[in-house]
């Protein structure tokens, strides 16, 4: 065998707390604009932290990155 077996896990990124922040008001369908009004950021500022995000979790778009922290434990949108 080449060493990798089925039991081998992926450790999900961490992400910082106001990337974290952000991406549960996504989860609750918060736009860019919202989610700054509510944690008094630009929506620039906003896009940044969910571009990091995504490139963290190396997806594309914040539904994928959504999905991926919900499902690695990352975020609970309830």
């Amino acid at each position: 065998m080449n060493g990798s077996s089925k039991s081998e896990r992926v450790l999900a990124p961490r992400l910082s707390p106001r990337e974290t922040e952000c991406m549960l008001w996504v989860s609750r369908g918060k736009s860019s604009s919202d989610i700054g009004m509510i944690v008094g950021l630009s929506p620039r500022t906003v896009d940044s932290y969910l571009e990091k995000v995504c490139a963290k979790l190396r997806v594309r778009t914040r539904i994928e990155a959504v999905a991926v922290a919900v499902r690695s434990g990352l975020i609970d949108p309830e």
